[in-house]
Parts: C-alpha cells; structure tokens; sequence
C-alpha cells in the first residue's frame, strides 16, 4: 500500500510538473507568434527594419547568438500571462498605439551618440589651439625635451577622445557580431600606440619594456584584419566557394622572388589556408622576438639600433623584416583576390581600411628602420643631456603621436559603424554572401567581451602549427566525432523528410482501409 501511495504521490507530482512545463512552453510560443506578428507590422511600415524571419534566424542560439534579443522582463511576463490574455490582434494594436518606454539608460546613451560629432571637432580645435602654446613656451625655455613631452601628452589625449568614441558607436550599434568584433580591435590599436609611445617619451629607459605590449597587440591586429576581410564575404566557407569560381589562375601564381621558394596556390580551400598561414606565422614569429628582445635586454646584450655582428638586434630586426614582408605579402594576394566582392554589391570600401592597416603597422615598423638606420652612420647625434640612441628613439615615438592623430580622423570615416546596421543590407540580390545581422543590437557590455578574446586565432595557429597540408588534410577529413551546424542541419532536414514521407504513406494506407 506505501509502495502504490508512493507511486501515486510520484506520478501526480510529475503530472502537475509537465502540466506546468507545458503551459510556459505554450505562454513562450504565444510570446514568439506575438513578437514575430509585430516584427511583420513594424516591417511593413518602416522600410528600415527587417522580415520577421531574418528576426528568428538572427534570434536562434544555434547561431552563436546570445546578444540578449529578449529581454528577461518580457519573456518573465509572457510565461505568466494568465487566461484572459487578449489575443495577438489585441496585443498588435495596443503595442502600435503605446510606444516603448524610454529607459534612462537608452536616453543617456542617445545623448551621447548626439554630442559624439562635436566631440571629434572640439578635440581637434583644441589640440590645434593648445600645441603651438606649449610648443612655445617649453622653447623659450630652451627644453626640447619638455616641448616634445607635453605637445604629445595633448596629441594623446585628442587621440583616445577620438578612437574611445568610435568603438562606444560600434558597441551600441552591434548588428554584425561577426565582423564587428576585428573592426574594435582594430580601432583599440590607434590609442593603444598613441599611449605606448607617450610612456616610452616620457620613461625612455624603460623603452623595450614598454614597446613590448605593442609589439604584441600589433601582431594580433593583422590577423585580425585577416579575419575581417573573411568574415565580410560570409565566413571561411563562403570565401573558399567564391575562390573556387574565379577564373584566373594567375592568382594563385607568384611574383619574384617569391615564386622561387613558393609554388603557385589552388584558388579554394589551399589559398585561403595559405593567407591565414602566412599572416599567423607573422603573429607566433613577433610573439617569439618580442620574448626574445626583453629577455635580451634585461641581459644587457640586445644592442637596439646597432648593426653589428656581435649583438642580437641586427639578427631579429632581419627575422622580423622576412616575417612582416611575407605577412604583407599575404594580405596582399587575399585583398586582390577578393578586392570584385568587396566592393560589390556592396561596397565596404576595402582599399581605405587596407591602407590604414598597411599605415599603422607596417609605415611605424618602417620609419623606425630608417631613424635607426640614420643613426648608426651619425646622422643622429647626441642633443643636450639626451644621448643620440635616446634621440632616434624620442624621434620614433614623437612621430608616432602626431600619426595616431591622423589616423584616429581617418578610422572615424574608414571604419564607420553606419556600414553595420541592417537598413544597408535591404537591397541586397539573393544568394549574395553577407554576414550574420542581428536587427536588434547587443548588448554593449556583451559586446565588448565578444571582441576581446581570439579564440579563432589561438584555435588556427593550434590547427596549422603542423603546415597548411595537414590543415587542409583535416578540413577535408574531419577528425571522427565531430559534427558540423551543416550536417546538424542536413540530418533534421532528413529526419523532416522522412517523417512527412511516413505520414503520407499512413494516410494513403488509411484511405485504403
């Protein structure tokens, strides 16, 4: 008798529990039918706003998406929607004739987007008006060194005010996840050099040590950059179809002198393999020497700017200068190859933010060769109490102020968050590769951590430390266990199939009966 009360007190308790399951599961579906219905009405009257599919397929987990696209308030209100809820018409008319409520957080952030515009030109004004000041009054002091110090302190501040502005502009409007996250990152590299060489001014003994922590973000903004360019097109999959379409073989063909150690690339999955190969040696390379250099340093046998066979610096500079040409190289060949795509249908304006790249890394990397250079054969001499290897360095980091200026103006045009959001993307021909949207924006706080860890640049150098044959030997036989989102998709598909193609025969062999 306990055993069957036992039972019964179970089977009551699992009963109420499914039948509570089964009511939110059905106050959920209402909510989605609800949302997806006004989606479809707001659509219909805002010709900026998109379908109530493109809504649901940005909204699924299996996307990767957890922007937060319904909120916790209102999926809490809709799971405890009682009975006498009006129905979705109801629901519709009310939702158009009361507006959503403006948070205070939301007006804040409207206002900020607002005053944004005279931020960026009040801060030019401004270092325009306060440089020459300081300029002057540090020189009738006769301080070089002060004048320098304190004009590129304000040429800092105008920088970060500048570069801060836009990443907050793409953490508020955070419609493409995918591509998004490099376009931070590399916005962060501008006020990253322009701070770095401001230290390095200022504390010059300690130079390397602080050149070190941009050696290192250097080399992950170019594989970032390369990321950028794949995720523009679709991701790896659509760029490698697009690859295998082209039609000119001679780009997969190399110039002098690197057709003497490289044979040509097949366009498709070999060339697309070979770019990131290329670019991610340059991160492991620049990863290895930035060790390498502070260790050497802390030695007291490094030897920065003399080129000389019995210190290591003329030896890594060379390394490092095969490692970056052929990095370049490689961004190269994948820009040309894709440059059609880039700027049609859409036109993502490739060439600007190729330039800003190839002008912050490779130009700084390059005017710091040649002031070296300069002052190894005594162009550079000793000024005051400053020594001439410390006057080649105060020249490299001075110029490296005034650059970041130029470039922080040139990334607020080239690097714009306006070509992210989904009112671009309406016109766009069917079967056309474009990244993933979200109608609604995430997050600014998720959205900040989604662009700061490169899992995707740990996950590729771990995947092709063994060379782009083994790469592509694993891409072509996965390793047994795993599973694709393609083949999830495929094998529901199937099953979908197959369970209409049961159903029907049912039905004939009812009708038979």
């Amino acid at each position: 008798i306990r055993s069957r009360n036992r039972r019964g007190t179970r089977n009551k308790n699992l009963h109420i529990k499914t039948s509570q399951y089964q009511q939110s599961a059905a106050a959920l579906l209402q909510y989605i039918q609800v949302f997806t219905m006004m989606q479809v009405v707001e659509g219909s009257h805002d010709p900026g706003s998109s379908s109530a599919m493109d809504f649901l397929r940005a909204s699924d987990p299996a996307n990767g998406n957890n922007s937060d696209l319904i909120d916790e308030n209102d999926l809490t209100e809709s799971l405890l929607m009682s009975p006498s809820t009006p129905n979705t018409n109801q629901m519709n008319q009310n939702n158009q004739q009361q507006p959503p409520p403006s948070h205070p957080i939301s007006m804040a952030s409207h206002w900020i987007r607002s005053a944004g515009h005279f931020l960026g030109y009040i801060t030019l004004i401004t270092m325009l008006i306060v440089i020459p000041v300081v300029l002057y009054k540090a020189i009738r002091q006769q301080r070089a060194d002060l004048a320098a110090f304190h004009s590129a302190e304000v040429m800092v501040v105008g920088t970060i005010i500048m570069s801060v502005r836009i990443v907050y502009l793409h953490l508020t409007h955070w419609h493409m996840p995918d591509v998004q996250k490099y376009v931070v990152r590399i916005l962060w590299m501008v006020p990253l050099y322009s701070f770095q060489s401001w230290l390095s001014l200022k504390y010059h003994d300690s130079r390397i040590y602080i050149d070190a922590i941009r050696d290192l973000y250097e080399a992950f903004v170019i594989s970032s950059f390369l990321y950028y360019l794949i995720e523009l097109l679709g991701g790896q999959d659509s760029l490698v179809r697009i690859l295998e379409r082209k039609e000119d073989p001679s780009l997969g063909t190399h110039s002098f002198p690197f057709n003497l150690v490289i044979r040509p690339w097949v366009l498709g999955i070999e060339f697309m393999l070979q770019c990131k190969h290329g670019v991610l040696q340059y991160v492991v390379v620049k990863t290895v020497a930035t060790t390498l250099t502070v260790l050497f340093e802390w030695m007291g046998i490094y030897g920065e700017g003399q080129f000389d066979m019995i210190h290591p610096y003329p030896y890594i500079a060379f390394f490092l200068n095969i490692s970056v040409m052929y990095a370049l190289y490689c961004l190269v060949k994948l820009f040309y190859a894709i440059n059609e795509e880039l700027c049609d249908p859409i036109n993502w304006r490739p060439l600007g933010k190729f330039l800003c790249i190839k002008g912050v890394v490779f130009f700084t990397w390059w005017q710091g060769v040649v002031i070296y250079y300069l002052r190894a054969h005594g162009v550079i001499e000793d000024v005051g109490d400053w020594k001439a290897a410390e006057v080649a360095n105060g020249l490299i980091d001075y110029c490296v102020c005034i650059e970041m200026v130029l470039f922080s103006i040139a990334h607020s045009y080239t690097f714009t968050y306006k070509e992210y959001m989904p009112e671009r993307f309406q016109n766009i021909p069917e079967g056309q590769p474009v990244p993933r949207i979200l109608v609604r924006p995430m997050r600014p706080q998720d959205a900040l951590w989604s662009s700061t860890v490169p899992n995707e640049t740990l996950t590729d150098i771990q995947r092709m430390h063994r060379g782009v044959g083994r790469a592509m030997h694993e891409h072509s036989h996965p390793s047994p266990g795993s599973i694709s989102l393609k083949q999830v998709a495929g094998t529901y598909e199937a099953a979908a199939s197959d369970e209409s193609h049961d159903s029907s025969e049912d039905e004939r062999s009812t009708n038979v009966v």
